[in-house]
């Protein structure tokens, strides 16, 4: 389905294709019939209002630079749908980040392998019985997350603030210098209120999915969202993503993933914003397995 069908579609529609839409990328047919069963039964104990509520939902999302406070209905399905996709999830330091939210304003700096990252990360906290952190995470997105139906299903069920994508990445489309910074502020704006009202904001400094596996570089750029006074920065690592859904693939093969959080960083004792931007890549390729830490002399930031 694509994006232009939602305008036109009748939200009955919508659902009567939802459970089949959602396994169509499933490669294993027992997960696939399996995960369609759980999402029928979430549909039929739906109001009347879901469907147009979802419908609504999904015409207008990630249009603004704003925060994006996840669908229910969607985020009840995306849940239901990675108990076979991700199972058997190991959570790692999670007292790490329950501790930073409990001491005021709280960013998550996470390394990025697969367009699923932000799905598995809810997912395996909620699974742990931490779905209450889960709620709270805020995860910025670039736009290639709100461009097909399948991924902007899966944003629907996460709290998301877009960002515009990085000039600094050659296999993106670039936008002009002047429409690149204001859109880039309004996002850091947004991420500000959204660390005051409470959420943990989640970036993926790597500005993209990475293309070798290990972790690289951060951006520079990335500083701007770690500015709010009295901040403290939660290193993460997720691994195992990678090969649910890699990069340039267009199935997605079921398996285990495995999240990871580290002591929380305070940014005024590493100097400001800049230095702890590079502290934290340290920090976080220390929660890494060998095979996705950094390549060796990769700079921490660029």
């Amino acid at each position: 389905m694509e994006i232009s069908l939602l305008r036109a579609m009748p939200p009955d529609a919508l659902l009567a294709r939802l459970p089949e839409f959602l396994v169509t990328n499933i490669r294993d047919p027992a997960v696939a019939a399996s995960t369609r069963d759980r999402v029928d039964r979430c549909l039929t104990d739906w109001p009347p209002s879901a469907g147009p509520a979802i419908l609504a939902y999904l015409n207008t999302l990630g249009e603004a630079p704003q925060l994006y406070h996840a669908e229910p209905h969607c985020r009840q399905v995306s849940r239901v749908w990675s108990l076979d996709v991700l199972p058997d999830p190991v959570l790692e330091g999670v007292a790490h980040l329950r501790a930073a939210l409990e001491a005021g304003p709280t960013v998550v700096l996470c390394n990025h392998l697969s367009y699923v990252d932000t799905t598995a990360a809810d997912h395996v906290l909620a699974a742990h019985g931490h779905a209450d952190l889960a709620d709270r995470l805020a995860t910025v997105a670039g736009p290639k997350v709100y461009a097909d139906l399948l991924r902007r299903f899966a944003a629907a069920g996460l709290n998301t603030l877009p960002a515009p994508q990085s000039t600094r990445l050659e296999h993106t489309a670039h936008l002009g210098p002047r429409e690149l910074a204001r859109l880039a502020r309004a996002s850091v704006e947004a991420g500000n209120e959204a660390l005051q009202a409470g959420f943990a904001l989640q970036l993926y400094p790597e500005g993209s999915r990475t293309r070798t596996g290990h972790l690289g570089p951060f951006l520079r750029g990335v500083h701007r969202y770690l500015a709010t006074p009295g901040l403290r920065i939660v290193p993460a690592a997720i691994a195992g993503t990678q090969h649910v859904f890699p990069v340039d693939a267009t199935h997605i093969v079921p398996g285990p993933v495995r999240l990871a959080f580290g002591p929380p960083l305070d940014v005024a004792s590493l100097g400001g914003p800049k230095d702890a931007l590079a502290a934290v890549h340290g920090a976080v390729a220390s929660l890494l397995p060998p095979a996705l830490k950094p390549a060796p002399d990769t700079p921490p930031i660029r």
